[in-house]
């Protein structure tokens, strides 16, 4: 009799837990239809949040190019680019150890 009952939960569980039935204005996306995955890309931050040996410059320095790109009234994703771009800052956050 025990059996059935955790046969019936696990049965029941499967049909609750599947996403259309438990809300029906999720958009469920289908997968590849000759490989692996449905296509959620992203990319992955270093695991290590110490900054690189490659970057010279000193968190005072960043932070003050940060300042003064935010006062020209850049977006901080275009601040980020910015510093990626011309200075060779990979992430802020590894070099600073702030947001």
């Amino acid at each position: 009799f025990g059996s059935r009952l955790v046969l019936a939960r696990l049965v029941v569980g499967v049909f609750v837990s599947h996403p259309s039935t438990t809300n029906p204005s999720q958009k469920v996306t289908m997968g590849r239809m000759y490989g692996k995955g449905k296509g959620i890309a992203r990319s992955a931050l270093p695991y290590k949040r110490t900054p690189p040996t490659w970057v010279k410059m000193k968190p005072e320095d960043v932070t003050d190019h940060i300042c003064k790109l935010a006062k020209k009234g850049l977006t901080p994703s275009q601040i980020g680019v910015t510093l990626r771009d011309s200075f060779g800052v990979p992430q802020v956050r590894g070099i600073t150890g702030a947001k």
